[in-house]
């Protein structure tokens, strides 16, 4: 099958362009061409509205009433990544936080054979813990931290080679010689939930950790005389950092500070959690009952527990509270992600990649997801 989108605008992951159209055959991108070298294909004009790459979430814990902690199957990633198209993302990683190792071993499995299924939808795992500080818990049950062991490392750099691994730990709290081994295997390993201090930050850097979890949150503060581990991600050109963008978790100067220094280097996570794309009012999360209260989820005792945004409201909010340019915005929900896990051929409108794209209009409404050249109309 072969046909044309064509809209007002079109944003091909770097650049707007005027009066072209994608042509898509199968599940791929054919060309991006002047309208009026189209051809005699079918053609759907998306008239006022904006064509972009699909989002590419790596942190995702759950949506669509389900929560990967809870029911760790593929029927769990099977709803969240329905629950993601609808949204307008239709690349993420199904995000597992603290749990015992045996949970951990079956997660990667799990997302191992949807990975197979789909290569470009479940783009890989996130391991978010148990290897942390719980001094920087956050809503993460504390009985299940422990340091990495070698045999875990020896999992994940086997299991790496099926499916590419994201782990969130704490430098001070593991052996810098198993943070290396898991860099130099190709897992990459971000720098979260940590109270490090800025040496002990920077020496699991120097190690190899090339991405930061939720900039800001769960992580010990920038001070005048110790940058400790906020300072560290700042500080270092090598790594790549997620920040949540629904002005509860960071406040909208923060990012905006945050993407003077990182550029290209700052990319935007949903941290979503079950609720996201339901009505629900409160769930069971870390074996807490978290609560619903606009756009976040606070436990009893009010500490936050993931967000309740999408990727596109993220956008808005980056454009309007942030004040980046659409266009910087769309890349730190598709480009930037995509070049800081090692994604390929998807975040971008070029020949030969997936045909993963979005159709929004200017209010940030999702008029439709285009998940492998398949159209998925937009429900929000």
């Amino acid at each position: 099958m072969v046909y044309a989108i064509t809209s007002k605008k079109i944003f091909n992951g770097e650049n707007f362009h005027d009066n072209k159209a994608i042509i898509i055959e199968g599940n791929r991108i054919k060309n991006i061409l002047p309208r009026q070298e189209i051809g005699n294909i079918e053609i759907i004009d998306y008239g006022n509205n904006i064509i972009a790459p699909a989002f590419v979430d790596l942190q995702i814990n759950g949506c669509g009433g389900v929560l990967f902690n809870d029911d760790i199957s593929t029927k769990t990633l099977e709803i969240m990544l329905k629950t993601n198209l609808s949204v307008g993302t239709t690349s993420f990683l199904p995000t597992l936080i603290t749990a015992a190792e045996a949970d951990v071993k079956s997660a990667v499995e799990v997302a191992t054979q949807m990975h197979e299924k789909y290569p470009f939808n479940i783009v890989g795992v996130h391991i978010e813990g148990p290897y942390i500080s719980k001094i920087k818990k956050g809503i993460h049950n504390p009985v299940y931290m422990k340091p990495i062991s070698p045999q875990m490392v020896d999992f994940f750099i086997e299991s790496n080679k099926k499916i590419p691994i994201l782990l969130t730990l704490a430098p001070e709290e593991n052996d810098v010689a198993l943070i290396q081994a898991l860099a130099v295997a190709g897992v990459k390993v971000a720098l979260g939930h940590s109270n490090a201090n800025y040496a002990q930050a920077a020496t699991g850097i120097d190690a190899g950790i090339s991405m930061a979890t939720h900039l800001f949150n769960a992580m010990s503060p920038l001070e005048g005389r110790n940058p400790n581990v906020v300072g560290a991600v700042l500080n270092s050109p090598y790594v790549s950092t997620g920040v949540i963008i629904d002005g509860n978790h960071v406040d909208f100067a923060n990012v905006a500070l945050a993407h003077k220094i990182k550029a290209d280097k700052l990319f935007m996570v949903t941290d979503a959690a079950t609720p996201m794309g339901t009505d629900m009012k409160e769930f069971v999360f870390a074996d807490q009952k978290v609560y619903v209260q606009g756009n976040k989820y606070v436990n009893k005792d009010g500490t936050l527990a993931g967000a309740n945004i999408t990727m596109l409201e993220s956008v808005g909010n980056a454009v309007n509270h942030v004040n980046l340019s659409l266009a910087e915005s769309l890349k730190m929900a598709s480009l930037y992600p995509v070049r800081a896990f090692g994604v390929k051929k998807i975040g971008r409108v070029l020949a030969d990649y997936v045909a993963n794209l979005i159709v929004f209009d200017d209010n940030y409404k999702l008029i439709a997801t285009i998940d492998g050249g398949n159209i998925i109309k937009g429900v929000k």
